[in-house]
């Protein structure tokens, strides 16, 4: 197992570790090695650089991750969220979650990049079918239309997730943004977590993929990881993607990466069709 793993697990547990602790398993990490061993001061690549440490406890303690924040902050945030151009009118639902989302989990919810995408979400995201929005962004709609009638359900999916990392650092004190979980999380569940009204069909190519860490691709892995955190993975809305993912467990008791996406900085933390180590622990916790 992989230090940065253990060190995930010992975190998840609370158990006390000290400063030194914290860096030894930091610094044997051959995930982290791997993370830290370059850094290409592009958009895209900082991006998936951000989110990938942010699924390491205490990575913000490490040099590397100071630069791909500096760089983020310096490059990518807008008063109206995050872009990958620095420009506001081209900010992508998606990528602005995920962005928040990392943010929150390494302790920079206050940060003013996060403030500005928080508010953002609040005043322009849609969660349900039909629902007006008032932005204009040129990006939305050169990249697809994220906010028609029916919205993206890759951003407004995603942007749910963000909302749950942000309020769980606030320690669940904005009321509207539990509001608006609540409101996302209705919309999920009335689809499965994974499936068209329509005809049943995933609404995504990819979204019963399993795979991490997150990418553009939503996949199953954070469907389910949102049902649990939210308190409705027992919910009878969530049995036909819990049943799906369990019989994609191994006789042995373990799950493989059946997916990586592929872009310059994004590293899987399991190799694909191997026993994964990452994904067998996140399943368990979140299916047990």
């Amino acid at each position: 197992m992989d230090t940065a793993l253990k060190l995930r697990i010992d975190c998840d547990k609370e158990k006390v570790l000290g400063p030194d602790e914290i860096m030894n398993l930091l610094s044997s990490s051959q995930l982290v090695n791997e993370l830290t061993s370059t850094f290409e001061k592009k958009p895209l690549f900082a991006v998936w650089r951000m989110i990938a440490l942010a699924e390491i406890p205490y990575s913000q303690r490490l040099v590397y991750t100071d630069q791909v924040i500096e760089y983020i902050q310096e490059f990518l945030a807008t008063p109206y969220g995050f872009s990958l151009t620095g420009k506001e009118n081209d900010m992508l639902p998606c990528y602005n979650a995920m962005l928040l989302e990392a943010f929150s989990k390494m302790g920079y919810e206050q940060a003013e990049a996060v403030q500005g995408a928080l508010k953002w979400i609040k005043e322009y995201q849609i969660f349900e079918r039909n629902a007006p929005t008032s932005w204009t962004g040129k990006g939305i709609q050169k990249y697809g239309g994220c906010m028609k009638a029916t919205p993206c359900f890759i951003g407004m999916a995603k942007t749910v997730k963000a909302l749950i990392y942000y309020s769980k650092a606030v320690n669940h004190s904005d009321h509207e943004v539990a509001s608006l979980i609540e409101k996302g999380m209705d919309y999920i569940l009335k689809h499965e977590l994974y499936k068209r009204i329509s005809d049943g069909e995933p609404i995504t190519k990819h979204i019963l993929d399993i795979a991490f860490p997150a990418s553009y691709q939503l996949n199953i892995l954070e469907l389910i990881e949102m049902a649990y955190l939210t308190g409705h993975i027992k919910d009878s809305a969530c049995n036909s993607a819990v049943q799906y993912v369990k019989q994609k467990r191994t006789k042995d008791g373990f799950w493989k990466t059946n997916y990586i996406y592929k872009a310059d900085g994004y590293l899987s933390f399991d190799s694909r069709g191997k026993v994964g180590d990452w994904i067998t622990y996140l399943l368990g916790r979140y299916l047990s």
